[in-house]
């Protein structure tokens, strides 16, 4: 986990105790955070739009604003993904 998620732990009340230890090392807060990201991120992935729908779609317009829609929640998907986890570029 990364200073990102440490730091929205002490917002939210988490603080570390007398030995230097806080509550976000515990493997159940690790596990609540990458359940709570699954959770958002499975609900942002319902709204791509098939394929199949955007390669039937006449107007071909209407077709490009829908793979930029796609492109939008990829974007999206990703950035939830890698919310918390520290990569290195």
């Amino acid at each position: 986990m990364n200073e990102r998620i440490r730091k929205l732990a002490e917002q939210a009340g988490y603080m570390e105790d007398g030995f230097g230890f806080g509550h976000w090392d515990m493997p159940e807060f690790q596990k609540f955070v990458e359940l709570f990201k699954q959770a958002i991120y499975d609900d942002v992935k319902e709204e791509l739009i098939p394929d199949e729908l955007v390669d039937i779609e006449p107007d071909s317009l209407m077709r490009q604003y829908l793979k930029g829609c796609n492109g939008g929640t990829v974007d999206a998907l990703i950035h939830i993904r890698n919310f918390g986890v520290d990569i290195n570029e």
